[in-house]
Order: structure tokens, then sequence, then C-alpha cells
């Protein structure tokens, strides 16, 4: 049933996250050895030059633009690889570990599962691949081993830690006018989150966030910034309890990290390769950059540039350095190439990538139920997943806790209509469906407009149901997957949903245009389809003359 996903990647789409599967077996025609039988199924890194690998000598010839890579990266100077969709980047950077193995080269990887994996691709070479929480452990988490328990702390004990005794008065005019414990003490710790993830070295009111639910247009001046300062004092006090071992406040990863950020550590190290440097944290790009005698290596493409909502940066030019690309893609042929030309014609990028030459894809409108459909937003994602398991598809969920996010925004609009009350973030401040309502009715474009449609067409028992039935990836006829989850990954034959509407028109009835997020977005979706792409719910964007805004 999966024979589209060849067997290596299976595993890592059940993760959530894969690479270029096709790479290897793109790179067929130009090996001068025969690889190992098997060798075109495997995840692979992308075009080395001759070497030893996991002890199979697999010879491969660099294309000019990895040349041109090389030939960069030998001066000693700073580099940028500006690397398009399923272009090899990873491989490139496998190729210069290669070139000069005496130096020390550090691989900053985003999780232990890619450290892992890369420790393996740079097996050879100088290049040790980590992750920066590891880099911080030794002597910034060792000392906090025993609160790095896992055990969950429910608000309410926060609550007492922090001395937050009553609700918060917004304002009169402010909907909803106050905020409830709970919800203070949310924005409490995403605020310190915030903190986490950025290079400041203080907690500020401008790292508190504003959630959606709440409407200051009405309510006193100043009142939004009355809330932030508000929880950025008792965010102040949770960190000064999360600096010290004896603290009570249950503990994560990111609180040593961002103390060893604090500290302006010495990597150590002769050059960095900066992965995906499009979407870094500010801490990460914040040490780096902070690092004397060191080349770095940024590799990455703005384009694809998806994960600013959460706090990521752009970093492919905080470094400076001389400029490369890859253009090459080896994951489609042309066709799909071409699609994926418009969406960087729409951003403006001068980037264009060419089709893997031979390799057959194609793109229209098929009837054939997809291998992948990638959707915009989970309310998306509820409706492909309800509508595949209509058709009696066997439907699984891409990435590791979605399925989960997706069961649990079910069970909040159930407890919020059955109770009044949810610790969901994006409900919590609401006392009841009603408000719920009467708020998507007020602002019917976002979030939490589209939940409200999506329970009001099917009712959050049906989610809970559907979201239940759904099997896991390496057993499913489709993968549902919305397109921040499906970063990473690759298909055969991939649907775009149909939640990617075309903008409306204001209210001097002139186009609205299209947001840079958004089109980014969807380039990173037409991008993960291997053999063939269907994009007609977004053929709207062929006439669109609204334009792109940031």
């Amino acid at each position: 049933m999966w024979g589209w996903i060849p067997s290596g990647l299976r595993s890592s789409v059940a993760r959530g996250r894969a690479s270029a599967s096709s790479l290897c077996a793109a790179v067929a025609a130009a090996v001068a050895v025969p690889a190992p039988a098997g060798t075109a199924h495997r995840r692979c890194m992308g075009r080395p030059s001759v070497r030893q690998i996991r002890g199979d000598t697999v010879v491969f010839t660099a294309t000019d633009e990895q040349m041109a890579a090389l030939h960069a990266y030998k001066t000693g100077e700073n580099i940028i690889i500006k690397a398009g969709a399923g272009t090899g980047k990873t491989s490139t950077l496998q190729l210069l570990a290669h070139d000069q193995p005496q130096r020390r080269g550090l691989y900053l990887a985003f999780n232990k599962a890619i450290a892992t994996e890369a420790a393996k691709k740079f097996q050879g070479t100088g290049v040790v691949s980590r992750t920066v929480h590891s880099l911080a452990y030794r002597d910034f988490g060792r000392p906090f081993q025993e609160r790095l328990d896992g055990r969950y702390q429910f608000w309410t004990v926060k609550s007492e830690i922090l001395g937050i005794r009553e609700r918060f008065d917004l304002g009169e005019g402010v909907k909803p006018r106050f905020m409830s414990r709970q919800t203070i003490v949310r924005l409490v710790m995403e605020t310190v989150d915030a903190f986490c993830k950025s290079a400041a070295l203080e907690i500020t009111a401008t790292l508190v966030p504003v959630p959606e639910g709440l409407a200051f247009t009405d309510g006193p001046a100043g009142a939004a910034l009355h809330m932030q300062e508000f929880i950025a004092g008792y965010a102040r006090k949770a960190w000064e309890d999360l600096s010290t071992p004896a603290g009570q406040i249950s503990y994560k990863h990111d609180y040593y990290l961002k103390r060893w950020q604090m500290s302006g550590p010495d990597l150590q190290t002769d050059f960095v390769l900066f992965d995906e440097a499009q979407d870094a944290d500010e801490i990460m790009t914040d040490v780096v950059r902070k690092q004397t005698n060191t080349q770095v290596v940024a590799v990455g493409d703005e384009n694809q540039g998806i994960y600013g909502w959460r706090g990521a940066v752009d970093s492919m030019n905080a470094f400076g350095g001389v400029r490369t690309h890859l253009t090459q893609s080896f994951r489609f042929g042309q066709a799909i190439a071409d699609e994926a030309n418009f969406w960087l014609d729409m951003l403006g990028s001068d980037m264009r990538l060419r089709g893997m030459a031979g390799a057959a894809s194609s793109v229209w409108k098929s009837e054939r139920q997809p291998e992948a459909i990638l959707t915009r937003t989970n309310m998306g994602a509820i409706r492909a997943v309800i509508d595949s398991q209509e058709r009696d598809v066997k439907v699984g969920i891409a990435g590791t806790t979605k399925a989960k996010e997706l069961l649990f925004l079910g069970k909040a609009a159930m407890e919020l209509r059955e109770k009044g009350h949810t610790n969901h973030r994006d409900l919590d401040f609401f006392n009841s469906w009603q408000e719920v309502v009467d708020f998507a009715n007020e602002d019917d474009v976002g979030d939490i407009a589209a939940l409200v449609k999506v329970i009001d067409d099917y009712g959050p028992e049906r989610i809970v149901e559907a979201v239940e039935a759904t099997v896991p990836v390496e057993q499913a006829r489709t993968v549902v997957s919305t397109m921040h989850v499906a970063k990473g990954l690759e298909f055969f034959h991939v649907k775009i949903g149909p939640d990617f509407y075309e903008p409306g028109k204001d209210d001097d009835g002139q186009q609205k245009p299209l947001t840079r997020a958004e089109a980014r977005l969807l380039y990173v979706g037409v991008t993960r389809a291997q053999r063939h792409l269907d994009p007609h719910h977004i053929d709207w964007a062929k006439t669109f003359e609204g334009g792109i805004t940031d």
C-alpha cells in the first residue's frame, strides 16, 4: 500500500520528518560505480564526491553548483548556500566536510533524530553533529537534572507558586473583560518560552503574546500593553524560580539552554554547518554569531521560511559571506518545477528550479485518491480526514503530535460547550461556546472562525471520532498533513487542500493581497510532490492580481 514511499522513509514519515529520498535514485545515472543493491531506496544526503560511506564505495559526480559551494568553502570565508526544494543541500554539506576532514566542524541539528542521522553521514570527517541542547546540558542542564522529570504540573500549582490569586480585569469594553487565573498562568509560561527562544537578556512586555480571542478595539487606551506588562511581571518571577535548581515550577530543556546562551559559550570548532538557516531559533543564531575565528556555512531557502509564527527567524544573511546557490532539484521533473517557479516568481525571488532531466512529472486535477493531502490549517486537516474516511479510505495524520493536537482541539470544544471552560490555549479565555461563536462572527477569517465552521458542520463528537479512527501513516492509503508538518516530507502524488482561499476584497472593493507567509506555504506544498501534483484548489492564483504583502 505504501509502495510509493521508499521503505527507508516510512519510519521517518511516521515521525513527521523525512528527507529527499528520491535523491539517491535520481543520481543513479551519474554514478561511476554502481551502488550496492537497495541503495536507491535509502534515505541519503545527496551527491557526495568519491567517499566510503558505511563501508560501501559509492562514486558520485557533484554538480557545478555543488562544486561552486565547495570552492567558496575552501576560501575560509563565511558562505551562504541558497538551496531550493529537493536540491541536495545536505549532501553539499557532506561534500564540504569530506574535502578537509582534518578541520573541526559542528553540524547544528534541530532534534536528536536528525543529529543521529547526520552523524552517520559525516563519518570519516571532522564534523560532529549535535543539538544545541546537548551542547548546553553538561554545564547548565546537569545541575537541573532532578527537575527534568517530565511530570505534568497543573496550572493551579504554578498559580500558587507565583502568587496569582485573582483573575485580571482587562478593562471595560475589552472582550472578554476578565482573564482567568488559568489563562494568566498560560500566558506567563508562554512569555518565558518566548524569552528562551530569543536573544534577549531580560523579559520585557514585548515578549508577551496577545491571544487572538481578545478584542481590545473598544477597550481603554493602552489596555493591551497594560495586560502585557502585568504578565511580564509574573514571567520575571517565574524565571527567577527557573534559574535555581531548588525552584518549584516544572522544568524544561529550553530553560537551561537559555542560561547557556546568556553565558556566551565558545563552541570550540573551526566551522559551523548551519542547516535550515531560514527557520532558525534566534538563540542559536546569537550563539553562532558571537563565535570568533569560526567559519559559518549557512544553508537554506528564505522562500521556505514558514515558522516565523513560533519565533523562528531568517538567519540566512545573519553572518554575511559569499553567496552560492543550488537550483537543480532531484525530487521532481520540470512540470512540478514550473509550478514551484510560479510561486518563486510570486514571492519576488530570483531563484528558479530546474527539474530532474528525464523524470516523469505532471500537474493536473485528478480524481484518484492522493497519497497526501496538504492543508493550510488544522481545520483543513480535520475536513480532509473526515472526507477521506467517508470514502472508506484509511487515513493517517503526519507528525508525531499532530493527531493528539487535533484530538485535543475537538475535546476542548466539547468541554467548552458542556462545562463552560477548557484548558486549550486557543479557547481558555472563553467562558462559553457562544462567546467563541460571537467572536468568530466579528472576525470571520481567523483560525477561531475556521474552528467554529468545522464544529458547526460536523460537531465536536464527530471530530474526536474521526481522529481516533485514523491509522499509523505506514498503514494509510492517504496521509493528511498541514503544510508546516509536511516541510521535509515528499510523496509521489500530492493534492493541495481546499483551505487556501483567494484573498477577498477590502471595504473599498480593492483586491486584498496574499500574505508572504501563505505564498511560502504554497511553495513548500507544491514542492512536496515527486511525480504528480494536483493544485486545482489554488487555480485562482494563476489569475490573481493582488500581489504579496508581509
